[in-house]
């Protein structure tokens, strides 16, 4: 019997290894993942893309400023907290960021089932009360065998996270034949091919509206051997390079007044913008000057694809985003038992039972940790996986009575 099995073996669950590691008293927990080995992000990184969010938001400072696992510490192990230091940035290089989280994952092998996908979680009653879940779960050689817990976190409902669904791709219609298309996270190992010298420069174009195709045009622009770049983009970020584009936007007539404030549905201006949306802009400025106007940048706000990137060579694109199995099926058993979710925080959800249910010493978390593709984390991850295990010894010391559980507000 486990006091916790945590499904999944991302930045949150390990968040929630470590807190369980420094407890006063570690819990037995068990850690199953399907992929082979840790992995946060399936993508690699563009060199000198850094994380959005500080180095104090990793997986243990907020929670424990003098934990072992922490950003600080790391670099301490590595060797480079002085250059660190010196580099006067405060927010990581995303590939050192990603080796720390591979330095923390690397300490918990022994914990961690790889290869293992659970399957299956459904309820052990008593007296027709639930005690404890039991997890199916498939080993790499295909088959199936049962662990019982106390307690279980699972990630998050993909539909569920920002309350919206995840955006579709921009890539729906057919381009001209002889266009290459690259889906955007293979651009890095087709880069140096896409940036090579030839006697006509190639035109490119961007779909997207992620942070990693805004990364990419800027890497597009330090080439100087490329010609006309085309970005077909709902990222508002980028509205302030709607000024290069050439499709008719005439400003809106508006009346002010000398003693009020601009209204503060104005658009940001690009010296308040963010140093990456600034840089594609003095790029941008710089290419058209230099090619004496002859090659410059293209925006195009909204999803139409036909018109923008017919002149393009190249067509780097986000891919349609598949139908994700969500963990419905994983809980189908369960589900019967299920109130609502409980917020906890930006990567925290509680379930809340029935009331009479469930015994108040089985929980279970769903968790996500925000990574947008490997360029942040949320900052309460390293809090919130505290919490989990917390929760853990006060069912230790007391458990709750047979039936209660707290109702959720619909």
């Amino acid at each position: 019997m486990y006091d916790l099995v945590c499904i999944g073996f991302g930045p949150a669950q390990l968040a929630t290894a470590i807190a369980n590691r420094e407890a006063r008293k570690p819990h037995n927990a068990l850690f199953v993942e399907r992929k082979p080995a840790f992995s946060w992000h399936d993508s690699h990184h563009l060199a000198r893309t850094r994380m959005e969010n500080p180095f104090l938001y990793d997986l243990a400072t907020t929670r424990n400023p003098r934990s072992a696992f922490s950003y600080v510490h790391f670099l301490l192990k590595k060797d480079r907290l002085v250059e660190f230091a010196n580099s006067d940035r405060l927010n990581p290089l995303r590939m050192e960021f990603e080796e720390y989280l591979q330095w923390c994952a690397a300490q918990f092998k022994d914990e961690v089932r790889y290869s293992n996908e659970a399957v299956k979680v459904t309820a052990e009653k008593e007296n027709g009360v639930v005690r404890q879940w039991k997890v199916d779960i498939k080993d790499e050689s295909g088959k199936t065998y049962t662990v019982q817990a106390r307690s279980i976190v699972a990630p998050s409902l993909p539909e569920k996270r920002d309350g919206k669904v995840p955006p579709q791709a921009l890539t729906s219609v057919n381009f001209l034949a002889g266009q290459r298309i690259v889906p955007i996270d293979d651009y890095l190992s087709k880069r140096n091919e896409i940036r090579g010298r030839r006697e006509v420069p190639l035109n490119v174009a961007i779909v997207g509206s992620g942070q990693q195709a805004v990364e990419i045009l800027d890497d597009l622009l330090s080439c100087p051997r490329l010609g006309s770049i085309t970005v077909v983009s709902e990222n508002e970020a980028l509205a302030p390079l709607k000024v290069l584009s050439d499709g008719p936007e005439p400003p809106h007539p508006r009346l002010c007044s000398i003693w009020e404030r601009p209204a503060s549905e104005q658009k940001t201006s690009v010296p308040e913008s963010s140093e990456l949306i600034q840089s594609i802009y003095n790029r941008a400025y710089e290419k058209l000057v230099v090619t004496k106007g002859k090659y410059g940048l293209r925006v195009v706000m909204g999803r139409e694809t036909a018109e923008p990137c017919a002149a393009a060579d190249v067509i780097i694109a986000e891919r349609t985003q598949p139908k994700q199995l969500t963990s419905s099926a994983l809980f189908h058993e369960i589900d019967a038992l299920v109130l609502g979710c409980r917020q906890k925080g930006d990567s925290l959800e509680e379930v809340q039972f029935k009331r009479g249910a469930v015994a108040g010493g089985c929980r279970l978390w769903m968790v996500w940790s925000r990574s947008a593709g490997g360029r942040s984390l949320a900052k309460d991850i390293a809090v919130r996986a505290g919490e989990v295990v917390s929760a853990l010894a006060v069912t230790d010391a007391t458990t709750a009575p047979a039936g209660m559980a707290i109702s959720a507000r619909i």
